[in-house]
């Protein structure tokens, strides 16, 4: 009979990775709304381009009538950029899993294993840190939501 690979005691990372991904899922289709705002169409090549890409335009795109608000969405920007990298790494990295003190497997963190950054490559994400990503992709969205104002 096959025993599942995760035990109780991972919930907390199989909970931490589903929210990360819905909130960057949630980054996603902001910033193609975004995008439709500024372009006026879902045609246009950047609104089906990588999430960076979109950031990107965005960033550019973004009016600068207003320096305090600029500089705020600069920022979100900046740190949404982050995200689109980290997000491979929670999407295609491997799980670093051991065996607890009862012989059962047990989730140790996320081994980053994108080849695309090779700043991160190899290096272990722990549940501190997906916990602080989880939080800071949510005001991301939130902050992407509010961006729409902007752009009228």
């Amino acid at each position: 009979m096959l025993q599942p690979l995760l035990n109780p005691d991972d919930e907390p990372w199989v909970n931490m990775i589903g929210r990360y991904m819905i909130n960057m899922g949630n980054v996603e289709m902001m910033t193609r709304l975004l995008v439709l705002k500024i372009k006026g169409s879902d045609r246009d090549p950047i609104y089906s381009s990588e999430l960076s890409l979109r950031i990107g335009f965005i960033k550019n795109s973004f009016p600068r009538a207003h320096r305090d608000r600029h500089a705020w969405a600069m920022n979100v920007l900046k740190v949404a950029a982050k995200h689109a990298g980290f997000r491979n790494i929670v999407a295609h990295s491997a799980l670093a899993i051991t065996k607890n003190e009862m012989g059962a497997p047990t989730i140790q963190g996320l081994l980053a294993l994108t080849p695309k950054d090779p700043d991160n490559f190899g290096k272990l994400v722990s549940m501190e840190e997906l916990t602080g990503r989880v939080n800071e992709s949510a005001a991301i969205g939130r902050a992407l939501m509010e961006m729409q104002n902007d752009f009228n």
